[in-house]
């Protein structure tokens, strides 16, 4: 029985993202801060922050397919088991597991987010994917709400056997959520489970214009979101300009408010919307020159939140619900990882290219070289918007 976007059952579902994505949100702050405090380069703690999503990107294709194989359920199962290991590892060695933890993170990342969006998409009426999308993407982004201050303060007191004991409760707190979720147990008959029939669908993915227009604008528009997460903490810290919490927190209202009061408008009629589109990234290109100004705008540099937070809160529900239905159904597991890939390794990009640009230039000229990229996907959007049209029609053999 096809579920309403906000029955309880769905809720339990979202409650299982916040829980899963919260150890994320702290440690995502933590880590560069910890790396920071060890001596750790710009230029490495971006690798290191990088390599998180990087595993992601490789394993989203194969995900899609372990999904089809073994199940929604099954896989949240045993991934979740992952997702408790990798953090219970960071409390017992600590800074010196810091890479170790990002490529487990990443793994269990991989699966989790393709395991939630098939499920959202199972689970609904079609008509309502578009708000299940948001919902979801809502519950992944609602710890960045509170995530960094509570990062921040428990970083500061300088004792961290709370921040500790607060991850080992995270450890555990998802598979509490997950006991009796309506997760579909269904299996896909007739999967495709060989790599060398994988390799030969990410292959043909190319012919599905749609998903390549798509992609590459994920994938530019995540390098974006990629270098702010990794190095807007340590960008107040070192100017000594405004604050970081209040920042993220502004930042995460923005996106949770509009995630949820723009959930309806966003397209859910498998077209490309050009318009639409360019309006969101506009506002992330707005977002990263008022970070770039940081030195001459002082407090008003809190403005670039509102922007940020706009652009983070709709690009992704808006290409991901595009693709769910642009996609051929019977391929969808693949598709939609091959497209999610896209993301990751943006994200990773971000992180990992901008690191050089910060240590050899500066904080400034990162964020500047930011809002260049973020022209480059506007330029996409429009140029490639005609090829984002009827892929259903196209099918891989």
């Amino acid at each position: 029985m096809k579920k309403s976007p906000l029955s309880p059952s769905m809720l339990q579902m979202y409650g299982l993202s916040i829980f899963y994505f919260t150890a994320n949100s702290v440690l995502t702050i933590i880590f560069p801060l910890q790396a920071s405090s060890h001596g750790m380069p710009e230029a490495e703690i971006g690798i290191m922050m990088g390599v998180y999503m990087f595993v992601c990107m490789i394993l989203r294709p194969w995900a899609g397919q372990m999904v089809a194989k073994h199940s929604v359920f099954t896989i949240m199962k045993w991934l979740l088991v992952g997702h408790a290991a990798a953090l219970l590892i960071y409390v017992w060695l600590g800074v010196e597991s810091l890479y170790a933890v990002r490529i487990l993170q990443g793994v269990v990342t991989a699966f989790f987010s393709m395991a939630m969006q098939i499920g959202v998409a199972e689970v609904l009426r079609d008509e309502d994917r578009g708000q299940g999308m948001a919902m979801y993407s809502l519950s992944s982004v609602l710890p960045s709400l509170y995530g960094p201050a509570l990062a921040l303060l428990l970083w500061y007191q300088g004792d961290m056997t709370w921040l500790l004991l607060f991850v080992t409760t995270l450890a555990f707190l998802p598979l509490l959520f997950f006991i009796r979720s309506p997760l579909p147990k269904m299996k896909k008959t007739n999967a495709s489970f060989t790599m060398r029939e994988m390799v030969g669908a990410i292959k043909g993915a190319r012919h599905h214009k749609g998903l390549v227009v798509a992609s590459v604008v994920m994938l530019i528009g995540a390098s974006i979101f990629g270098a702010i997460s990794a190095f807007l903490p340590l960008y107040f810290v070192t100017t000594g300009v405004g604050n970081a919490a209040l920042y993220l927190f502004i930042q995460a209202i923005v996106v949770v408010g509009s995630r949820f009061v723009f959930r309806k408008y966003i397209p859910s009629d498998g077209k490309w919307h050009p318009k639409f589109i360019a309006i969101v990234l506009a506002s992330s290109i707005i977002g990263t020159t008022l970070l770039a100004l940081l030195p001459l705008i002082g407090s008003f540099i809190y403005i670039s939140a509102l922007f940020n937070g706009i652009a983070t809160a709709m690009l992704y529900p808006t290409l991901t619900t595009y693709i769910s239905f642009a996609v051929p159904e019977e391929q969808r597991h693949i598709l939609l990882g091959v497209f999610l890939s896209s993301y990751d390794l943006g994200f990773s990009m971000g992180s990992m290219m901008m690191g050089f640009v910060v240590q050899f230039m500066s904080y400034e000229l990162m964020f500047a070289a930011c809002s260049i990229v973020g022209l480059m996907a506007l330029f996409v959007n429009f140029t490639g918007q005609k090829g984002a049209v009827a892929v259903k029609q196209v099918s891989i053999h």
